[in-house]
C-alpha cells in the first residue's frame, strides 16, 4: 500500500519516492501553506537539484505536487525562500494584484541569487529574464537567500549564507539589491559551512516585548556532531544585526538532536512557524529507507522565553487536534526496583507531567519494540538529558548510534512530550524550551512504553498516551 513501507513516516511529510533535503520557499498564501524543498526527482541521492512542492491547509496533512523549479543554463536550483508580493513591488504581475515570488540560489559555475514568480498560487513559475539578480564571482559558498519585508525600513531584506558569515541585502522591488552589512566572522563554530539563515521577529512570552532572532544552520559542528541549527537573539535596524550574545558566549542550539537541520520559517503568517529537514549530512545518503529518502520534521510554532535576562527559543509541535485517541493515567509512583509499562503504538504522542514532590533526580523513558529493541531517553533532573539509539539498523554509519545529549538550560524538568513515528523520535521538554529530534530504524515495531527511575522514587502527576492516525489516510 502507498506510504506504508517499512520505516515510512506516518506523521511527517515525505515524497512518494526519491531524495529530498532542505525546506525551501515556505509561504502562506490564499489559504495554503506552501512547502517547497530540495528535490532530486530521478534518484535517491543528493544530485540534480530541483524544487519540489507540497501544500497544506493545517501544517500537518500534505499534498504533494509536481516539480516547481528545474535546473537551467545558470545551474541547479538550490535553497531559497518565497514571499507574497501583494503590492506588486516587483512589477512582475501584469494584473497589478501581486502574487508569489521565489528567491533562490542558482548553483552553476558559481552560486548566484535568482528569482521566479507565480500567478497561479505556486503551481507554475516563470523565471525572471534578468537572472541572476545578485551575481557572484568571488565567494564559493554564497547561497540560501531568505527574504522578508521589513516594515520599518520599507524594504525587502535578504539574509544570505556566505561560508563563514551572513550578509544582509536590501531591495525595494526584489530585483535590485543593495549590500547592507555582514555578521558573524568573529563568532565560533566555523568548522562547517554556514547555511540556510533566517531572520525572525518573535514575541517574548508573558510580556509585550518582541526580539529579533537570527537563525544559522551549520554543517558539521553540531552539539552532537554533524548538522545542526543555532541562533542569536538581538536587534535589527534595517541594515545591521546587533546580537545579545558575545563571541565568547556558548552557542544557543535550536535543537540538540542529530536530525533537525536547514530549518526556516513560513512567510506571511500571523504567528511564526518553521520546519526542518529531518536528517544529518553525516549519514543522509546512507539511511536505510526506500523508495524515498528523508523526511521533514513536524512544523513548529516559535516564540521566545526569558529567564534571568536570557532568551531561549520555544517550539510547539503542530498536531491535528481532530485526529487523536488518548488515554490518561494519574498519580503514578515508580520505585527504583520497578518500571511502569504501557501499551502504545509506533505513531503517537507521550505527555508526562512530573510532580513537584518527586524525589528522583535521574529517570527515563524506554520505547520498546516487539523484538525487545530499546530506544531510551534518560533525564538528569539537574541539567541534561541523553537519548540512546544503539539498537535497530545502525551499521550504515559509525556516527549514528552515538549518545545524543541535550541541555535543560538549568530549568530542571516539569513537562515532557515525545512524538514517536515509525522512524523518528521528537522530544519536547518544558513545553518546547529544550528539543531533540532523532531518527530511529527499529527492526521491529514499537509496542511498549516503560518509565523507570535510577536513584530515588519518581512521582508523576499524569501520563497521557495519544495515538495519532496516519496523515496519509
Amino acid at each position: 500500500m502507498l506510504y506504508q513501507e517499512k520505516h515510512r513516516p506516518q506523521l511527517h511529510f515525505t515524497p512518494k519516492e526519491n531524495w529530498i533535503n532542505d525546506p525551501n520557499g515556505l509561504v502562506y498564501y490564499e489559504g495554503e501553506y506552501h512547502l517547497f524543498y530540495q528535490r532530486n526527482p530521478h534518484a535517491n541521492d543528493h544530485a540534480d537539484m530541483h524544487w519540489g512542492h507540497a501544500t497544506s491547509t493545517d501544517l500537518y496533512h500534505w499534498e504533494e505536487h509536481g516539480i516547481a523549479l528545474a535546473p537551467d543554463e545558470l545551474g541547479a536550483i538550490f535553497s531559497g525562500s518565497a514571499v507574497v508580493d501583494k503590492n506588486n513591488t516587483s512589477g512582475l504581475f501584469e494584473n497589478g494584484s501581486g502574487g508569489l515570488v521565489a528567491i533562490f540560489t542558482h548553483d552553476g559555475k558559481s552560486q548566484q541569487q535568482s528569482i521566479a514568480y507565480s500567478e497561479d498560487k505556486g503551481r507554475t513559475w516563470t523565471k525572471y529574464e534578468g537572472n541572476p539578480v545578485i551575481p557572484n564571482t568571488k565567494i564559493k559558498d554564497f547561497r540560501d537567500p531568505k527574504v522578508s519585508w521589513h516594515e520599518e525600513s520599507k524594504q525587502w531584506v535578504m539574509v544570505l549564507a556566505c561560508g563563514d558569515h551572513i550578509q544582509f541585502y536590501g531591495s525595494p522591488n526584489l530585483i535590485d539589491w543593495t549590500y547592507l552589512s555582514s555578521f558573524g566572522k568573529e563568532y565560533p563554530s566555523h568548522i562547517g559551512v554556514w547555511e540556510c539563515p533566517d531572520l525572525l521577529y518573535l514575541p517574548v512570552e508573558n510580556s509585550s516585548k518582541k526580539e529579533w532572532v537570527l537563525i544559522v544552520s551549520i554543517n558539521d559542528d553540531g552539539p552532537n556532531g554533524g548538522s545542526a541549527v543555532y541562533y542569536f537573539t538581538g536587534s535589527f535596524d534595517g541594515k545591521e544585526f546587533h546580537p545579545n550574545e558575545q563571541p565568547e558566549d556558548a552557542l544557543k542550539w535550536a535543537d540538540t538532536g542529530k536530525d533537525f537541520y536547514a530549518a526556516v520559517s513560513w512567510d506571511n503568517t500571523e504567528d511564526t512557524y518553521w520546519i526542518g529537514w529531518m536528517n544529518n549530512w553525516q549519514y543522509a545518503g546512507a539511511v536505510p529507507v526506500s523508495p524515498w529518502r528523508s523526511a521533514m520534521s513536524l512544523a513548529r510554532k516559535m516564540t521566545l522565553y526569558e529567564k534571568d535576562g536570557n532568551l531561549f527559543l520555544k517550539q510547539e509541535p503542530i498536531i491535528d487536534d481532530n485526529n487523536k485517541e488518548a488515554v490518561t493515567y494519574r498519580n503514578i509512583g515508580i520505585q527504583t526496583e520497578t518500571a511502569e509499562s504501557y501499551e502504545i503504538s509506533d505513531t503517537g504522542q507521550v505527555d508526562l507531567q512530573i510532580s513537584e514532590a518527586s524525589d528522583s533526580t535521574k529517570w527515563g523513558v524506554n520505547f520498546v519494540t516487539d523484538q525487545d529493541e530499546v530506544f531510551c531517553l534518560e533525564v538528569d533532573k539537574e541539567d541534561t538529558y541523553t537519548f540512546y539509539r544503539t539498537e535497530g539498523f545502525i551499521d550504515f554509519s559509525e556516527d549514528f548510534p552515538k549518545e545524543i545529549k541535550g541541555s535543560l538550560h538549568g530549568l530542571g524538568i516539569q513537562e515532557l512530550k515525545v512524538i514517536i513515528d515509525r522512524s523518528s523520535v521528537e522530544i519536547f521538554i518544558n513545553n518546547g524550551l529544550s528539543t531533540s529530534t532523532n531518527l530511529i530504524y527499529p527492526k521491529g515495531t514499537v509496542r511498549r512504553l516503560e518509565i523507570f527511575t535510577v536513584n530515588k522514587a519518581l512521582q508523576i502527576d499524569n501520563i497521557t498516551w495519544t495515538n495519532l492516525n496516519s496523515i496519509w489516510k
